[in-house]
């Protein structure tokens, strides 16, 4: 990913530059350059959209959870132990 916004960086100040050195001149060069800094940007934008995605992680309810564990540990399916261990698990998703 580093690569690739090292990349993004230099293709889109080469392009600024040539578009505003060239545009003047030749305007159909600078429109070609600018078509090929697009190019480049629109996938890139694509897959850095896609990878924030994955990356985000849902929210922990921790109060429903935690009155799902009292629940269950009210009905003896799981035991105090297990209870306390599940709740400190839960507490730590928040820090």
């Amino acid at each position: 990913m580093k690569a690739l916004s090292i990349i993004g960086i230099v293709l889109f100040t080469l392009t600024f530059f040539m578009i505003f050195g060239l545009g003047p001149e030749d305007p159909d060069g600078a429109a070609i350059f600018g078509l090929f800094s697009m190019l480049y940007a629109i996938p890139f934008s694509i897959v850095v959209l896609v990878r924030a995605n994955k990356l985000k992680k849902p929210r922990v309810n921790v109060h429903e959870q935690l009155l799902q564990l009292g629940e269950l540990r009210e009905k003896n399916i799981i035991t105090e132990f297990e209870f306390e261990q599940k709740k400190e698990k839960l507490f730590s998703k928040i820090k």
